[in-house]
């Protein structure tokens, strides 16, 4: 088939690229030329493992174009997916603007039958408003849009990280639409990503919509069961690790998304989260479950911090400590800084004039965006650690996963780990004489 994707960020490029490398033809469209420039000398904007690869060889073998030229693009091809961003507005609603101009775009170039996907995260009625906002383009051009276009749905549940797997053996495929036609030709599309067994989810366009909300808000959700079941272990003396083995081992639970730490971040949750809450709020429809985990989200990075506060006796004592941070990611395997918790984590030791010394092995370039210099960065994890007063672990990095625990006491001025991941054992920690504060572990060892 031959294909436009518009939009070349997460998402596009990584549905763009995987589409190609199964043989289609897809043109892969941004108005930002530096940055299609880049792309065609295989040069990544993000990082995303395998990504650079599968884009280098589709580049290579003439399957993959980046183009600037919408109207060329859209000219060669059957079927167009809208792939720009939704970012949040001041309100938590999703912005539209981006989808809407595009729409607008298509409607003024569309001259032969194609049917529109809209891949974005959009909130349910976008689809309908997209082929509304084409529609009125083509009658003012004096064209028939029950002719020339068909619309659909088919939101991406793409795990940051894990993507390109994620796309070429999807767990499942979602499309909504309006006529069997487009279902046919969209399962065409997607068949060879299912060879072993058929996942597609062929439904109405506002389920479908709905669907990639609704599975976001449930991940979100257990997140901050989790971490309110945290909170309470540290009042009562249990551990949350234990609490997780024995709920994760209900099968109606399940293991996944169990984990207790800084809550979550990334492009995703957070955004559809607040999205969906006032998406609820347009229809008078109060999503409380959701905005209870929307704000014990905010709480749990508050909470944490109130960790290290408290043990240094205040945040006047603070002032002048130096502390060393690992992983500013949101999760490992990404450079993605949005919504991560370090963010609120790094702006409260700023704010305590503390001197922050930290390592991550990809997000440093997109942190220092953020913070300029009021980071001091390590290419190695341990030069973070000379002659600091704690360690605060943010994100759950491998090569942080088994560290060499004498050689940290050795360098360290204060052997105190502030563990947001839970990733050590905390008596094998302590034994090796730090003082070791995590979540949802520490009711047994500190003062209530």
């Amino acid at each position: 088939m031959k294909l436009t994707v518009i939009g070349t960020g997460y998402v596009g490029l990584v549905s763009g690229a995987c589409l190609a490398d199964v043989g289609n033809h897809v043109w892969c469209v941004d108005k930002d030329v530096g940055k299609v420039e880049r792309l065609k000398q295989g040069i990544i904007p993000i990082y995303e493992p395998g990504l650079d690869e599968v884009v280098k060889r589709n580049l290579k073998e003439g399957r993959l174009f980046v183009t600037t030229d919408l109207r060329d693009a859209v000219n060669k091809s059957d079927i167009c997916f809208i792939t720009v961003d939704t970012p949040p507005g001041d309100d938590g609603k999703a912005d539209l603007t981006n989808v809407i101009k595009v729409a607008e775009s298509l409607g003024d170039i569309i001259s032969s039958y194609k049917i529109v996907v809209t891949k974005s995260t959009v909130p349910v009625g976008t689809t309908n408003r997209v082929k509304e906002v084409i529609s009125s383009r083509l009658r003012q051009r004096g064209l028939d849009p029950d002719k020339l276009i068909d619309v659909a749905s088919n939101p991406e549940f793409l795990k940051e990280g894990d993507a390109v797997k994620n796309f070429m053996k999807p767990d499942r495929v979602v499309v909504g639409v309006e006529k069997e036609s487009v279902g046919q030709a969209l399962h065409q599309l997607y068949s060879p990503f299912m060879r072993k067994m058929d996942r597609f989810f062929q439904m109405d366009i506002m389920s479908s919509e709905l669907s990639k909300y609704a599975a976001n808000a449930m991940l979100a959700t257990r997140i901050s069961f989790m971490n309110e079941m945290a909170r309470l272990c540290d009042k009562v003396g249990a551990d949350i690790n234990l609490v997780r083995n024995a709920l994760g081992s209900d099968p109606r639970i399940g293991a996944d998304f169990l984990y207790a730490g800084l809550g979550y971040g990334g492009s995703c949750l957070p955004k559809d989260t607040k999205a969906i809450i006032n998406f609820g709020r347009e229809y008078h429809e109060n999503l409380s479950i959701i905005e209870a985990a929307d704000r014990t989200n905010d709480i749990q990075r508050k909470w944490f911090w109130n960790k290290v506060v408290k043990y240094f006796g205040g945040e006047e004592k603070l002032s002048g400590k130096k502390i060393g941070v690992w992983g500013v990611a949101f999760k490992p395997n990404t450079d993605d800084m949005r919504f991560a918790p370090a963010l609120d984590i790094v702006n409260s030791m700023i704010a305590c004039n503390i001197f922050i010394c930290a390592c991550d092995p990809v997000a440093k370039d997109n942190a220092k965006k953020i913070f300029g210099d009021k980071i001091s960065w390590k290419e190695n994890q341990y030069d973070c650690l000379d002659n600091a007063d704690a360690l605060i672990i943010c994100t759950e990095w491998h090569e942080f996963r088994s560290p060499d625990f004498d050689q940290m006491k050795k360098l360290m001025k204060h052997p105190v780990i502030f563990d947001g991941r839970n990733l050590y054992d905390p008596d094998v920690v302590r034994e090796k004489g730090f003082d070791y504060i995590s979540v949802g572990r520490d009711g047994r060892h500190c003062a209530k």
